[in-house]
């Protein structure tokens, strides 16, 4: 069975969105090179050290579908709750198929290509975490990023829904007033005003929803803080909270 490519499908349809040219070409090579030893301890030797300075892959001579810009990448990690870190955080061992694409791009490029980027959720960074979908880029001369490879299970397609709360602080707070609103509405009449024969609707009702809106606000607090629970807008790149 093929694995989900959710991710993949989702940086598509934003680079076919973005993109001025309509026609696009797939273009997929797939070579491996000979298995020699000390150029696969290289490239992972760069896989797992971030180095200041590093060759860029070129452009101009790489699959255009493959190719995708760190705007729609920010998008994706923010509505899926992604992170996009250096290659070195994941812990795990790295594919021995990425290892050999790195190597074909190498040869193609005559270039030794380095700081390596991953996408993926934050648990595939842990080393008890399963592995879903990830995604392994490298950067170009133009300041996008190469698709080299993808493997894990795939991600859930109700991903993107579970957590929109927590993509901004104006999705958090819509959440929150929305969800006490709610609870507002549907509470019985006898658990919020003690009077009986009281109309359904009345001021009581709005003075509920204040009270719960209050309590909910401050659950949310705290749980943000103190589970490190950072807005996906400011966490998408970061590496601060799992260190």
């Amino acid at each position: 069975m093929k694995p989900n490519a959710l991710i993949v499908n989702e940086l598509l349809k934003r680079k076919i969105k973005h993109a001025k040219q309509e026609d696009l070409i797939i273009n997929e090579v797939h070579k491996i090179l000979n298995n020699d030893l000390f150029h696969k301890k290289k490239v992972l030797s760069h896989l797992q050290l971030y180095n200041r300075s590093f060759e860029l892959m070129n452009e101009d001579d790489a699959d255009i579908l493959a190719i995708f810009s760190l705007a729609d990448i920010k998008e994706i990690c923010i509505a899926y709750r992604l992170r996009f870190i250096d290659s070195q955080n994941y812990k795990k061992e790295i594919p021995y198929e990425a290892i050999l694409k790195i190597k074909d791009l190498n040869t193609k490029h005559r270039k030794d290509l380095k700081g390596f980027k991953i996408l993926a959720p934050i648990e595939n960074f842990r080393t008890d975490g399963k592995d879903e979908e990830l995604l392994l880029f490298a950067q170009t001369d133009h300041g996008n990023y190469y698709l080299i490879h993808k493997w894990g299970s795939g991600l859930s397609k109700h991903r993107k829904f579970f957590n929109w709360p927590m993509r901004r602080f104006e999705t958090l707070v819509f959440t929150v007033v929305l969800v006490s609103a709610i609870l507002a509405v549907t509470l019985p009449t006898r658990l919020i005003w003690l009077p009986e024969g009281a109309d359904y609707w009345g001021m009581y009702r709005v003075g509920a929803f204040f009270h719960i809106l209050i309590f909910n606000m401050g659950i949310t607090t705290y749980l943000t803080f103190a589970f490190s629970n950072n807005l996906s807008v400011s966490s998408w790149n970061s590496t601060n909270d799992f260190r």
